[in-house]
């Protein structure tokens, strides 16, 4: 079954609009934030990582979009199934495309607990060339 994307007018910026999505773990006292894995950070974090671009729809050989991924890791000192459940809801709800779970990585030997999800949004970048 082929996956049906929704078109999105806006920022084009992945990591913002990740953010956005994800403002209700933050009202739960959930850090949400732009990087990697902070060591300082010894609760539960969640880091936002911008993956790239494609280009996604032509018309008459120009670009009429882009689909951006963003990679969205919990790092915890415990295991997050739920929390990653949760991610996996918001981003859904809030026009991301799910494009699968990296393996774990997680080092409990050393204290970390890590869950990567992958989530892909489409832009339509014709609204941009009337700017111009």
């Amino acid at each position: 079954m082929e996956k049906e994307s929704k078109i999105i007018v806006g920022t084009q910026d992945i990591v913002k609009d990740a953010a956005d999505a994800l403002a209700p773990l933050t009202v739960d006292g959930i850090t949400v934030m732009q990087g990697w894995y902070d060591k300082n950070v010894k609760d539960c974090h969640v880091t936002l990582w911008d993956m790239g671009e494609e280009e996604a729809v032509y018309s008459d050989d120009e670009v009429e979009g882009v689909t951006q991924t963003v990679q969205v890791t919990i790092f915890s000192p415990r295991d997050e199934t739920a929390l990653a459940s949760r991610i996996k809801r918001l981003m859904k709800k809030n026009g991301f495309d799910f494009e699968g779970r990296s393996p774990d990585d997680s080092k409990p030997e050393d204290g970390i607990y890590m869950k990567a999800q992958r989530f892909s949004k489409y832009y339509d970048e014709t609204e941009d060339e009337e700017d111009e």
